[in-house]
Protein backbone atom coordinates (compact mmCIF):
# COMPACT_ATOMS: atom_id res chain seq x y z
CA UNK A 1 0.00 0.00 0.00
CA UNK A 2 2.82 2.37 0.90
CA UNK A 3 4.53 1.85 -2.49
CA UNK A 4 1.27 2.77 -4.21
CA UNK A 5 1.24 6.11 -2.40
CA UNK A 6 4.93 6.72 -3.15
CA UNK A 7 4.36 5.91 -6.84
CA UNK A 8 1.35 8.24 -7.01
CA UNK A 9 3.31 10.96 -5.20
CA UNK A 10 6.24 10.65 -7.66
CA UNK A 11 3.89 10.86 -10.64
CA UNK A 12 2.24 13.94 -9.14
CA UNK A 13 5.64 15.60 -8.64
CA UNK A 14 6.65 14.87 -12.24
CA UNK A 15 3.33 16.15 -13.63
CA UNK A 16 3.57 19.31 -11.50
CA UNK A 17 7.15 19.89 -12.63
CA UNK A 18 6.23 19.49 -16.32
CA UNK A 19 3.26 21.83 -15.95
CA UNK A 20 5.37 24.39 -14.11
CA UNK A 21 8.08 24.38 -16.79
CA UNK A 22 5.60 24.77 -19.63
CA UNK A 23 3.69 27.54 -17.84
CA UNK A 24 6.87 29.42 -16.89
CA UNK A 25 8.03 29.36 -20.52
CA UNK A 26 4.67 30.73 -21.68
CA UNK A 27 4.64 33.36 -18.94
CA UNK A 28 8.19 34.44 -19.78
CA UNK A 29 7.28 34.77 -23.46
CA UNK A 30 4.13 36.74 -22.64
CA UNK A 31 6.05 38.92 -20.18
CA UNK A 32 8.69 39.74 -22.82
CA UNK A 33 5.99 40.78 -25.27
CA UNK A 34 4.09 42.90 -22.74
CA UNK A 35 7.20 44.73 -21.56
CA UNK A 36 8.28 45.45 -25.13
CA UNK A 37 4.82 46.63 -26.17
CA UNK A 38 4.38 48.75 -23.04
CA UNK A 39 7.80 50.34 -23.42
CA UNK A 40 7.24 51.05 -27.09
CA UNK A 41 3.84 52.60 -26.33
CA UNK A 42 5.23 55.12 -23.84
CA UNK A 43 8.53 55.86 -25.55
CA UNK A 44 8.73 55.57 -29.33
CA UNK A 45 12.51 56.08 -29.32
CA UNK A 46 13.27 53.15 -27.00
CA UNK A 47 15.97 50.65 -27.97
CA UNK A 48 14.43 47.20 -27.43
CA UNK A 49 17.92 45.67 -27.37
CA UNK A 50 18.73 47.31 -24.02
CA UNK A 51 19.66 45.05 -21.12
CA UNK A 52 20.53 41.95 -23.13
CA UNK A 53 21.16 39.26 -20.54
CA UNK A 54 22.81 35.88 -21.12
CA UNK A 55 23.31 32.98 -18.70
CA UNK A 56 26.02 30.40 -19.32
CA UNK A 57 27.07 27.62 -19.10
CA UNK A 58 23.69 25.97 -19.06
CA UNK A 59 23.67 23.32 -17.66
CA UNK A 60 26.06 24.56 -14.97
CA UNK A 61 28.36 22.53 -12.74
CA UNK A 62 30.54 24.87 -10.65
CA UNK A 63 29.25 28.35 -11.45
CA UNK A 64 26.88 30.29 -13.68
CA UNK A 65 27.94 33.49 -15.46
CA UNK A 66 25.43 36.29 -15.98
CA UNK A 67 26.44 38.63 -18.81
CA UNK A 68 24.56 41.94 -19.01
CA UNK A 69 25.16 43.78 -22.28
CA UNK A 70 23.94 47.17 -23.55
CA UNK A 71 22.70 47.91 -20.06
CA UNK A 72 20.69 50.72 -18.52
CA UNK A 73 20.86 49.03 -15.11
CA UNK A 74 22.35 51.21 -12.39
CA UNK A 75 22.77 48.64 -9.60
CA UNK A 76 22.19 45.05 -10.77
CA UNK A 77 21.31 42.61 -8.02
CA UNK A 78 20.78 38.86 -8.21
CA UNK A 79 18.48 36.39 -6.49
CA UNK A 80 18.65 32.61 -6.76
CA UNK A 81 15.46 30.58 -6.34
CA UNK A 82 14.89 26.85 -6.30
CA UNK A 83 12.28 25.35 -8.57
CA UNK A 84 9.68 25.48 -5.79
CA UNK A 85 10.42 29.15 -5.11
CA UNK A 86 12.70 29.04 -2.08
CA UNK A 87 15.21 31.88 -2.14
CA UNK A 88 18.86 30.84 -1.77
CA UNK A 89 21.44 33.32 -0.53
CA UNK A 90 24.19 33.95 -3.08
CA UNK A 91 27.26 36.13 -3.51
CA UNK A 92 27.74 37.34 -7.09
CA UNK A 93 31.31 38.15 -8.03
CA UNK A 94 31.78 40.86 -10.66
CA UNK A 95 34.39 39.62 -13.15
CA UNK A 96 34.33 42.63 -15.50
CA UNK A 97 32.67 43.79 -18.72
CA UNK A 98 29.16 43.33 -17.34
CA UNK A 99 29.84 39.72 -16.29
CA UNK A 100 29.02 38.25 -12.88
CA UNK A 101 29.98 34.78 -11.62
CA UNK A 102 27.66 33.00 -9.21
CA UNK A 103 28.90 29.77 -7.57
CA UNK A 104 26.43 26.86 -7.70
CA UNK A 105 28.82 23.95 -6.99
CA UNK A 106 27.36 23.12 -3.57
CA UNK A 107 23.71 23.02 -4.68
CA UNK A 108 21.70 19.93 -5.53
CA UNK A 109 21.14 18.91 -9.13
CA UNK A 110 17.99 20.46 -10.60
CA UNK A 111 16.43 23.56 -12.08
CA UNK A 112 16.97 26.98 -10.54
CA UNK A 113 15.99 30.55 -11.38
CA UNK A 114 18.32 33.55 -11.37
CA UNK A 115 16.46 36.85 -10.98
CA UNK A 116 18.27 39.93 -12.27
CA UNK A 117 16.83 43.10 -10.81
CA UNK A 118 17.54 46.79 -10.38
CA UNK A 119 15.41 48.78 -7.96
CA UNK A 120 16.47 52.14 -9.45
CA UNK A 121 15.27 51.36 -12.98
CA UNK A 122 12.46 49.01 -11.82
CA UNK A 123 13.90 46.16 -13.91
CA UNK A 124 13.28 42.54 -12.95
CA UNK A 125 13.63 39.42 -15.05
CA UNK A 126 14.03 35.71 -14.23
CA UNK A 127 16.12 33.14 -16.09
CA UNK A 128 15.98 29.36 -15.69
CA UNK A 129 19.06 27.12 -15.68
CA UNK A 130 19.92 23.53 -14.92
CA UNK A 131 22.52 22.66 -12.29
CA UNK A 132 24.21 19.29 -12.97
Amino acid sequence: MRTLYVDMYNKLIIATFALFLSMSALAQEANDNVVSAETAFYNHNVDLNKNRIELYPNPAVDYIVVHIDNSTLENAEFELHSLIGNEIKIEAEEIGNGRYRIPVKNYATGYYFIVVKDENTRFKKAFRFLKN
